[in-house]
């Protein structure tokens, strides 16, 4: 069964006090400024997807809990914290919602979003944050995470070892005797040419890691 995300209701929970977005199964970019609620989106979004395999979710949404993640500002007795989620059934249109609260643990359990919570995990900043910290206004390379973490479980298509061909290349010196003239330039041309044969056995890699996580996705 595949779904698309219709609807996100917050209340009283990091940021917000009442949050509604409406995405029609669309896809999301958020930015904004610091304090604007960016990660109070994400933690909303985390928690509940998390909340399916937990055994309970009540300490989040329980102000005499200090773990609880409420909106310090706001009366947790008189608006109560939530999280809502609606899904529509892509071959239906049929649209559920699922619900956290202090009461109500309405996603146990659901293939839904027990499904949702492995997928979330493929690529999120709380996952770049594991491996290195960098500030909003810093570019972030990538390259340093995939190698260390998803390059050693590659093959080429010839069914070698990806990681190994990398690090053959990131051992060698293009000019390891610092030659002058032609034989310097050919010393840097065949090294050119091996980076380059690896991009291209890198590529299909990537497209291949691509279009298996789609399938997932969509099963």
């Amino acid at each position: 069964m595949t779904s698309t995300l219709q609807r996100i209701e917050i209340r009283n929970f990091k940021a917000f006090r009442e949050f509604n977005l409406d995405l029609e199964g669309q896809h999301l970019l958020v930015y904004g400024p610091n304090g604007s609620g960016k990660s109070s989106l994400y933690w909303a979004l985390h928690t509940f997807l998390q909340s399916g395999k937990k055994q309970s979710i009540e300490k989040y949404f329980d102000p005499s809990n200090n773990q609880n993640l409420l909106n310090i500002h706001e009366d947790a007795q008189a608006v109560p914290g939530e999280i809502a989620v609606t899904f529509r059934d892509a071959s239906t249109k049929t649209d559920t919602t699922h619900r956290i609260s202090h009461t109500d643990h309405g996603t146990k359990q659901v293939p839904l979003v027990t499904k949702g919570e492995l997928a979330s995990d493929f690529i999120t900043y709380r996952f770049f944050f594991g491996f290195s910290h960098f500030r909003n206004s810093q570019s972030f390379d990538l390259w340093p995470l995939f190698e260390k973490e998803i390059l050693p479980f590659c093959r080429s298509t010839d069914g070698g070892s990806a990681e190994a061909k990398w690090l053959s290349i990131k051992s060698e010196e293009p000019n390891p005797y610092g030659e002058r003239g032609t034989a310097g330039s050919d010393n840097y041309d065949r090294f050119r040419r091996r980076t380059e044969g690896f991009a291209q056995v890198l590529d299909p890699i990537v497209d291949s890691i691509s279009q298996q996580a789609q399938l997932f996705y969509q099963h």
